[in-house]
């Protein structure tokens, strides 16, 4: 089954008080969460993940560059969730909310009504 992507707007957060609202992708195909390195603050001390980054590739067939992998809050239409995130240098849009975001966040994806709906029943609009 081919995976589908749907642009929402959700906040990122980490418990020093670093809070960003941004535009991400909602990827079905997707396993691991992404967030683009510079969306971070410069002061996030990050350290490679060594052998274990070259285990992800792009739909080109290019090997994505994860720094680290550590914890971000995520919230979406007022629910919150603790997601572990890979942070990558190179991504082509601020954040994608792969499968580990979608199993623990989202009841339903009506691509029809165009909203995602949470497991808190909250439906949140999918942009378009």
């Amino acid at each position: 089954m081919p995976s589908s992507v749907y642009q929402l707007s959700v906040r990122f957060f980490l418990t020093e008080g670093f809070y960003l609202t941004t535009r991400a992708i909602l990827d079905t195909g997707s396993g691991p969460t992404l967030i683009y390195r510079r969306l971070l603050p410069a002061d996030t001390p990050l350290q490679p993940l060594g052998d274990v980054a070259k285990m992800f590739h792009d739909v080109n067939g290019d090997w994505l560059l994860i720094v680290v992998a550590f914890c971000l809050g995520v919230t979406l239409g007022g629910q919150t969730n603790s997601i572990s995130c890979e942070v990558l240098h190179n991504l082509s849009v601020p954040a994608i909310l792969g499968t580990s975001f979608i199993d623990v966040s989202t009841k339903n994806i009506a691509t029809q009504e165009q909203h995602v709906e949470l497991l808190d029943g909250t439906k949140v609009p999918i942009k378009r």
